[in-house]
């Protein structure tokens, strides 16, 4: 069955953007050559979630291409969003269990990505519905900004796999073990 993976980077401290929702903290850092290839990962999706902010930032910043052409996208949202019609995006609203069982079915059999933000994966967690989180950590404080993961209970996870890259930062691929596909 599919797995609901939240695939993100984060700062050492555990922020994804800041408190304005800026990334260039992780824009400014260089790129790893011993990184997991984005297209790995990428052929092994199906069908992506996000939240609303992190639509509406996609579409700020994706100089009128949307990155994920090829799959359906859930953005969850209970507010009307403008959402172009050439695209294969739904906007749904609903308890976390409902919105993984529509994007497990979107992904026909492939697994799904939960892009974010962490509130969207926080939900997700707290419902037992997000199996597994691949962490890229930039080594980098912020301070202060948007938490990779605000969940409301705690969560058990145990580590899958732990790299350090070259150029400093680690990549940390770890299970939920209160979850339930």
């Amino acid at each position: 069955m599919s797995k609901i993976i939240y695939y993100v980077a984060a700062s050492q401290d555990g922020y994804i953007a800041t408190a304005d929702h800026q990334l260039d903290w992780l824009e400014n850092f260089p790129p790893a050559e011993d990184a997991t290839p984005y297209e790995t990962f990428y052929q092994t999706i199906g069908a992506v979630v996000m939240g609303a902010e992190t639509y509406r930032w996609i579409m700020n910043h994706s100089a009128h291409h949307w990155p994920y052409s090829q799959i359906p996208t859930l953005v969850v949202s209970s507010n009307d969003l403008v959402i172009p019609e050439d695209l294969n995006i739904t906007q749904i609203t609903g308890d976390a269990a409902a919105i993984a069982e529509r994007a497990r079915q979107s992904a026909k059999g492939q697994d799904v990505w939960l892009i974010g933000g962490g509130k969207t994966a926080a939900r997700f967690a707290d419902a037992g519905e997000l199996q597994q989180l691949f962490i890229t950590t930039i080594p980098v404080f912020l301070g202060h900004g948007i938490e990779i993961l605000p969940v409301k209970q705690p969560v058990s996870t145990v580590l899958h796999s732990f790299r350090v890259l070259k150029n400093g930062a680690t990549e940390t691929v770890i299970d939920l073990l209160n979850s339930h596909p």
